[in-house]
């Protein structure tokens, strides 16, 4: 079994990557999803991340779906490790696995192996205290600034993103090891004993805008802001890891009138096609392999 390799569908966000592999499910009894798309593994996050229903999910076997609180951390080597694992089960049901997601970190961290990162408790907590003292002093540019000679990695992928967990991650992580994170990441683990044999879904960019613009207005239609507001009532902050998903922070904050709904469809549309762009980017290395 080990030399069968294993079939990944990914491709950027609304390129119709889960439809395809559903259809491909169907056509192939036995064959189970391993879910490969961070937003989907928090629970309470549904119609914001496009995440398959329940009546999906209860004809289709997932795994690693909803399966963390929105507070919760999770890394490339947590997805490695869980993964692995439940390869290795779905093999010992004498079923077929297969990757459905656009999470490309996760991707790689999942066949080349990642290695962990300890830091201990305390050295995280005294970390991050340090770094929310600066943070209040500086502000997220200037301290994204200075970290462009401490970690040029990171530094990048925030300059892109402008994510304040990430920037958080970077800091604390250095004032804890005085290691910078992005050569952290750098150390390889493991390699998988399955290989991959990749399926990326490409679609002309003008369709892909406009499919990214559909699906947009499709969660806004679907209740996308209800959602986010029973997720606020729960006691979900803007600074928990889950929100990193595309679109919440700007719901919230048109529940908090900073903004209106309108300007923030504009947004999410803008910041979606920024993602898609990084994960075309990111992917062209697997077309290669494609079957």
């Amino acid at each position: 079994m080990a030399s069968s390799p294993i079939l990944v569908i990914t491709g950027p966000t609304a390129s119709g990557k889960t439809e395809f592999a559903l259809n491909f499910v169907r056509a192939n009894p036995g064959v189970e999803i391993v879910n490969a798309d961070a937003s989907l593994i928090y629970r309470g996050f549904d119609i914001g991340t496009a995440k398959p229903s329940k009546e999906i999910r209860d004809e289709i076997p997932h795994h690693l779906i909803d399966i963390l609180e929105p507070h919760e951390k999770f890394s490339a080597a947590d997805y490695s490790k869980l993964a692995r694992n439940a390869f290795r089960d779905i093999y010992a049901r004498d079923k077929i696995p297969i990757v459905v997601g656009g999470t490309g970190f996760y991707i790689d961290a999942l066949f080349d192996g990642i290695a962990p990162i300890h830091v201990s408790d305390e050295d995280a907590a005294s970390a991050k205290e340090r770094y929310n003292h600066e943070l209040k002093e500086l502000g997220f540019d200037e301290m994204h600034e200075r970290l462009r000679e401490i970690d040029p990695i990171l530094f990048a992928q925030i300059r892109r993103e402008r994510n304040p967990i990430r920037l958080e991650r970077a800091w604390t992580h250095y004032y804890a090891t005085g290691e910078p994170l992005g050569e952290a990441r750098k150390r390889s683990g493991e390699k998988f004993e399955y290989r991959p044999k990749y399926n990326v879904r490409n679609l002309p960019r003008p369709e892909l805008w406009e499919r990214i613009e559909e699906r947009v207005d499709t969660m806004i239609a679907d209740g996308w802001m209800d959602e986010a507001k029973g997720l606020m009532d729960h006691g979900v902050t803007s600074d928990v890891p889950a929100m990193r998903a595309i679109g919440y922070r700007e719901m919230f904050d048109v529940l908090e009138g900073n903004i209106s709904i309108e300007e923030a469809r504009e947004l999410i549309i803008f910041h979606t096609r920024q993602y898609a762009k990084r994960q075309s980017t990111w992917m062209k290395k697997y077309i290669s392999d494609q079957p």
